[in-house]
C-alpha cells in the first residue's frame, strides 16, 4: 500500500469490489471516447464492468487508488493476464451496443498479430484505466500505471500491451515506456459501411502499445 497526496494505492480487492465497479461504471461510459460515441448508458455497461473487476479480484493483478479520508476509490487500473480465452470471455458480457468496439480490438489485435505472439510469451494486459472527474490533476493515473506494472515485472510478465483510445490514457503509457504498435484512426475506420466514430474530434485513434520488460 502506498499514499500520496491523501490517495493510497493498493490491489483490488473483495473487500472494494463493489466500490470499484461503481467507480468504473459512473467514469468509464461518460469520460472514454469509444463509450461517449457509442452513447453506452451506465446500465448497459455494468453487467460487464462487474464480470471485469470480478475477474481482476481473481487474478490480483489490479490497482485501485482510494481516498484516504473518506476510503472513496477515486481511480482504477484492470489488468489481467491475457489469453486466448480473452475474445470469448468479453464477447459474452460485453453490451451489445459495444459490438463495435469488440470490431476495433479484433482489428487492433490483428495488426500486432497477437494470437502469434501468446503462443510465445506471457503477456500483461493494462485493460481500463480511470479516475473521478473530482480527483483528476493529481497524477493518479500515473501512480496508477507505474504501480500496476511493478506488479507485472513482479510476476515475470515478458511484456504488456494495452489498447489506448484517448489522448491522456496514450501520453501516460507512453511515459511509463510504452510504444505504438498498431492504430485505427477514427475519422476514416467503418463498421459495416458506416463512419461510426466520425464524432470523435479531440481524439485522434484508438492506439495499441506495447511496453517490453
Amino acid at each position: 500500500m502506498l499514499e500520496e497526496n491523501e490517495i493510497v494505492y493498493e490491489i483490488l480487492q473483495e473487500k472494494d469490489l463493489e466500490q470499484t465497479i461503481n467507480c468504473l461504471v459512473d467514469v468509464f461510459p461518460n469520460s472514454e471516447p469509444i463509450s461517449r460515441a457509442l452513447k453506452v448508458t451506465p446500465s448497459d455497461f455494468y453487467p460487464f464492468a462487474e464480470m471485469i473487476c470480478q475477474k481482476a479480484v481473481v487474478e490480483g493483478l489490479s490497482h485501485i487508488a482510494k481516498d484516504s479520508v473518506t476510503s472513496e476509490v477515486a481511480g482504477f487500473i484492470l489488468s489481467d493476464s491475457l489469453s486466448s480465452e480473452f475474445y470469448e470471455e468479453i464477447k459474452k458480457n460485453m453490451p451489445q451496443t459495444f459490438e463495435i468496439f469488440l470490431q476495433v480490438l479484433k482489428e487492433l489485435h490483428q495488426q500486432y498479430d497477437l494470437e502469434k505472439k501468446l503462443v510465445n510469451s506471457k503477456i500483461f494486459h493494462v485493460g481500463l484505466l480511470g479516475s473521478r472527474e473530482k480527483y483528476r490533476g493529481r497524477k493518479i493515473g500515473n501512480k496508477l500505471v507505474e504501480n500496476n506494472l511493478k506488479i507485472a515485472t513482479e510476476a515475470g510478465f515478458s511484456k504488456a500491451i494495452v489498447e489506448a483510445s484517448g489522448k491522456v490514457s496514450q501520453h501516460i503509457c507512453r511515459k511509463y515506456g510504452f510504444e505504438d504498435r498498431a492504430s485505427l484512426d477514427y475519422q476514416t475506420f467503418e463498421y459495416k459501411g458506416v463512419k461510426v466514430f466520425e464524432g470523435i474530434k479531440e481524439h485522434e485513434s484508438c492506439i495499441l502499445m506495447e511496453k517490453v520488460f
